[in-house]
């Protein structure tokens, strides 16, 4: 009987207090890790944007021997020069699927859709130049995308192979997006992610 009764008594309570403690040493390891993965997560989705801009960018220059700015669908496609001063678009949108809430590259010849994942945001400068025909299409650009939750900036200029990444500081605690003062002026035949822009400072190639 007495074999019985010490065959059914619980943990101690030494035994409780060394689980807790393993419980909250995992915890304080696990929680900044979770928190550092999210962030990464959101790096790269900006990242994987402006790679994407960047082919759109690409197409366009095949199909019109020109580059061009991002717009959304609510701007009247093919019928305007490329903007050249900074231009920054907020996802989700995706102008491959939609062509009333999509967002395209374009200039006066021509567009090309791409898709802007949702909490990203994308900016771009152009460098327009006039051709035989008039028309004023973009010789080079810069692309900025950064997500809200994300800390790092991500750029592309058509001047470089290279990617390029930088720190994200708000100038005010309240802005987490990309504004148009975060991208760089896109100046011909020279890379301008040699330092920051905004609240993306010091670049540095990827």
């Amino acid at each position: 009987m007495f074999s019985k009764i010490r065959s059914e008594k619980g943990f101690t309570l030494i035994e409780l207090l060394i689980v807790v403690a393993i419980i909250g040493i995992l915890a304080a390891i696990a929680i900044p890790q979770f928190a550092a993965y999210r962030i990464r997560g959101y790096n790269s989705s900006a990242n994987s944007d402006v790679r994407n801009v960047a082919t759109a960018e690409e197409a366009l220059f095949a199909d019109s021997q020109g580059y061009g700015s991002v717009i959304d669908a609510s701007a009247k496609l093919g019928a305007a020069d490329a903007v050249e001063a900074a231009t920054v678009l907020a996802g989700p949108l995706n102008g491959a699927t939609s062509t009333t809430a999509g967002a395209f590259i374009h200039n006066v010849r021509g567009a090309v859709p791409f898709s802007v994942s949702n909490g990203v945001g994308v900016g771009s400068t152009v460098v327009n130049q006039t051709v035989p025909a008039a028309e004023a299409i973009g010789t080079t650009y810069v692309l900025v995308s950064k997500h809200t939750q994300g800390d790092s900036c991500y750029g592309r200029d058509s001047d470089s192979t290279a990617m390029f990444k930088s720190v994200f500081v708000p100038t005010d605690p309240s802005v987490t997006g990309l504004v148009a003062g975060d991208v760089p002026t896109a100046v011909a035949d020279s890379v301008e992610f040699t330092a920051g822009a905004g609240q993306c400072t010091a670049y540095s190639v990827m």
